[in-house]
């Protein structure tokens, strides 16, 4: 036996922890075991261990055989994952056009509907895979994927009749502004499945509304928490705080707002990194000069909002668990359809006509513009390989590392601060 190279030993006055990123695993040690542990670790013939601690060092995967290779073994997990026929899904952009005008949005908004022609396109893609998979998922996308709130609801009636006709499994997800999520419209989600919604605050009204206001201006802030209200009662909410310098100092505001409007047990918040982008398309972020925090700083920062996140009530912070593929722009099964049929891999890339690989009409003549996502291996790059957060991270952001101006951000915050 010997020590998984991916654990994470902290000690305590009262004991020891250990976290497995390979399992997920997290194991608290008494302080009169820790010796034992590691002496078992260092040289198990040698040493002893009791056997019910050593069964737990096993099943947490913080002890493994010899002969393991534990990067190939992840490397395996990583393929396997990236080419699993069994699961389909579809991130559906209804509309590129949007009601708000965000000065650090990476899309190049174009006011569109998606039109019957290309939802039909849509329904033979699923139509031609039903037969070989057992779960579908879509999510919901956009520009604002409610100012496409007519095609969203007639394709997830579609989608739900052939799944279940099918016996496959179908869920949704949808990541929208929430200013157009009132009561009714939260029931015609629910009703079509969607069981999570990300909707993004950016501080209190007065720096939210600087952030994220309307296309032609005015305020948002107050309509998307009285929405708020109304999304909790029929789907699972997680909010994101979108952070740079400027207002990571406001977040105990914001936090302190929701907690009075009795939300702090109701939904999730967690932080997201602005990073400005200038993929040379006429996007608000070409030009965004507000001061952006790097990946290193903002892996602090995520730390900070997780301990005001739980003094305000909100659902305690966990760590990172392993994944097996980060994104949909490195699995196989999956693509990006927009407003106009065109198709995508990354989110990163929708409205940036550089980054379509194909058309929903002709989606297997993606195959050669995917490439490019599917060759991305985060185990030829040295400094991935040697990283202690690759089970949770699997190189990130393949976006970000094919440019090197991203390259720094292409790392999940836990390779900064997992201790």
């Amino acid at each position: 036996m010997k020590e998984s190279r991916y654990n994470i030993w902290i000690s305590r006055d009262d004991a020891a922890y250990v976290y497995n990123g390979v399992s997920g695993a997290l194991l608290r040690v008494p302080a009169e075991d820790h010796a034992a542990a590691k002496a078992f670790l260092t040289a198990p013939e040698a040493a002893t261990c009791r056997p019910a601690l050593l069964v737990e060092l096993v099943k947490g995967r913080i002890v493994v055989a010899d002969d393991l290779d534990e990067l190939a073994m992840l490397r395996t997990r990583y393929r396997a994952s990236r080419y699993d026929t069994s699961r389909f899904s579809l991130t559906i952009v209804t509309s590129l056009g949007c009601n708000l005008d965000c000065p650090y949005c990476f899309e190049a908004k174009h006011p569109s509907i998606m039109h019957e022609a290309v939802q039909q396109s849509v329904l033979q893609l699923l139509d031609d895979k039903l037969p070989t998979i057992k779960s579908f998922g879509v999510s919901w996308y956009g520009g604002e994927p409610l100012v496409g709130k007519r095609p969203l609801l007639t394709l997830s009636d579609a989608f739900i009749a052939r799944c279940d006709a099918h016996g496959v499994e179908y869920g949704a997800s949808i990541t929208t502004n929430g200013y157009l999520l009132d009561e009714e419209t939260c029931v015609s989600l629910r009703d079509r499945r969607v069981t999570n919604a990300q909707v993004t605050l950016d501080g209190p009204p007065e720096v939210h509304d600087r952030m994220r206001p309307l296309a032609g201006g005015g305020r948002t802030f107050w309509r998307i928490v009285e929405n708020l209200h109304h999304a909790v009662e029929h789907m699972d909410v997680v909010i994101r705080v979108n952070l740079n310098a400027e207002n990571a100092g406001r977040v105990e505001d914001l936090l302190r707002i929701l907690a009075d409007e009795g939300l702090s047990h109701r939904l999730q918040v967690y932080p997201g990194q602005i990073v400005p982008v200038d993929d040379g398309v006429p996007a608000p972020s070409t030009s965004y000069r507000a001061p952006c925090f790097s990946r290193r700083e903002f892996a602090d920062v995520q730390l900070q909002f997780a301990t005001l996140a739980e003094r305000y009530g909100f659902p305690d912070r966990s760590l990172s668990g392993p994944t097996a593929t980060p994104c949909t722009a490195v699995r196989a099964n999956e693509l990006i359809v927009g407003s106009a049929g065109e198709l995508y891999k990354c989110w990163e890339g929708v409205g940036n006509r550089a980054e379509v690989i194909g058309n929903i009409t002709d989606y297997r003549q993606a195959g050669g513009r995917m490439e490019k996502w599917l060759k991305y291996d985060p185990f030829v790059d040295e400094e991935c390989r040697g990283c202690i957060a690759l089970p949770v991270c699997m190189g990130g952001c393949a976006h970000h590392a094919m440019d090197p101006k991203q390259y720094p951000n292409r790392c999940d915050p836990f390779r900064f601060n997992h201790r």
